[in-house]
């Protein structure tokens, strides 16, 4: 405990020089050796300064005890997506900052600083946090060293530097030094959402599903569903149709119950497009209708349901003024978003709905190499299905073997589990 800056905190609140508050007891100089923790006082000497500052050393023990209490929970909080707690804990942890800068937890404070910004994707105050946290990092403990590697993974699945992710959290999982299941937990989720980023779906089914065991065991219901969506759409793309059906039937139920307007969405559109696959097109449609009702408006959400709506819509050979003008609002979502990745699919979409051919060429000069660009490779290899089989039925080996090969390194990529 450095008692001496807890000292300096209640001289300075008090209002006392450190004369006045040296006087009778030690020299001033002593004083402030003690203060910036130089020198460490006998007992007799600290508990007179307490004494004349109207403390004992049990009240700042006390004091201590509750900073860490509100520490564990201000963490629990944000693991259990309590967003409301997290807001109130916050604020307290505020009102005593000025407290816990002078005591052992000002690295987890700032630790755990670090992750509510990336909670609320906050970029200034992101980037100021983690420079605090790159000033002080050579005093953590092993324990804060490790916290510190976790944050900077999910700093990385924010910023979309997924490989250093990956990388990240394997570190870390090689020595999860004792933090708590619920971390392990916090840590196989992410790096299961990170491999499903990546298109590496059988790493993403494995640490969906021990995420998923962590937190049934720890009653943390929000994180089992988030762990389910990534199990299904690992099964979806691995082509376990049946055992991502079941997972679904599950999911659209108590997101539905529970989280309607939030996780509820999501689950419906990842439905319709597990049922595109399938090729149940009247019913994907009808489930990318039901989501468009429930996103907003203009979302990348939106967008993506739109996507299967269409897609759904030329597969049924339904074309028709509806499904001009969701084309055009399809590119307008693109306009708002700015990636150009509705874009190209919407044009894909019209030159192949008027002619394979002018569709497949599209598909080659331009939406594969963007999907690949933005590393949507899950959507890289569905549209490398098209082209491949295209070329398959109009006898073109050699364009059939480049683009195999191309579909071959997607795959290779995929089961590269440690990028």
């Amino acid at each position: 405990m450095n008692v001496g800056s807890i000292i300096k905190y209640y001289r300075t609140k008090r209002g006392l020089t450190q004369g006045e508050l040296a006087e009778g007891i030690c020299s001033t100089s002593h004083l402030s050796k003690i203060e910036t923790n130089m020198y460490t006082a006998n007992e007799e000497t600290v508990n007179l300064l307490l004494s004349k500052l109207g403390l004992q050393l049990r009240d700042i023990t006390g004091d201590l005890e509750e900073i860490k209490e509100l520490l564990d929970s201000f963490i629990h909080a944000i693991f259990m997506q309590d967003k409301e707690s997290v807001e109130e804990l916050f604020e307290e942890l505020l009102q005593k900052e000025d407290y816990i800068e002078t005591s052992d937890f000002v690295n987890l404070y700032h630790l755990y600083k670090f992750r509510y910004y990336l909670l609320k994707d906050d970029y200034r105050q992101i980037q100021d946090s983690l420079n605090i946290l790159k000033r002080i990092k050579n005093t953590f403990d092993p324990v804060e060293q490790n916290i510190f590697l976790y944050f900077r993974a999910v700093h990385f699945n924010v910023t979309e530097k997924f490989e250093e992710g990956v990388k990240a959290i394997n570190e870390f999982l090689e020595n999860p030094l004792p933090v708590g299941r619920m971390w392990v937990g916090e840590a196989c989720y992410l790096l299961s959402h990170l491999h499903t980023t990546l298109n590496q779906n059988e790493a993403a089914l494995t640490f969906s599903k021990k995420a998923y065991d962590i937190f049934l065991s720890e009653s943390n219901f929000t994180r089992q569903l988030h762990s389910q969506m990534i199990m299904g759409i690992s099964y979806m793309r691995l082509y376990l149709y049946s055992e991502a059906l079941n997972v679904y039937k599950t999911l659209l139920r108590n997101t539905r119950i529970f989280f309607y307007k939030t996780l509820y969405p999501g689950a419906l559109n990842n439905y319709a497009r597990c049922q595109y696959l399938l090729k149940d097109y009247a019913k994907s449609c009808k489930s990318a209708e039901k989501a468009l009702d429930l996103f907003e408006p203009f979302s990348y959400e939106y967008g993506a349901a739109l996507l299967i709506w269409l897609e759904s819509k030329v597969k049924l050979n339904q074309i028709d003024k509806q499904w001009h003008t969701r084309m055009l609002l399809l590119k307008e979502v693109d306009t708002i978003i700015g990636n150009k990745y509705f874009f190209h699919h919407a044009n894909f979409l019209e030159k192949y709905e008027f002619s394979q051919y002018e569709g497949i060429k599209y598909a080659v000069k331009w939406l594969y190499p963007h999907l690949l660009k933005l590393k949507s490779y899950g959507d890289a290899q569905e549209v490398l299905e098209l082209i491949i089989d295209y070329y398959d039925s109009v006898n073109d080996t050699e364009k059939l073997n480049y683009y195999y090969g191309q579909w071959r390194i997607l795959i290779a990529r995929e089961r590269n589990f440690y990028v």
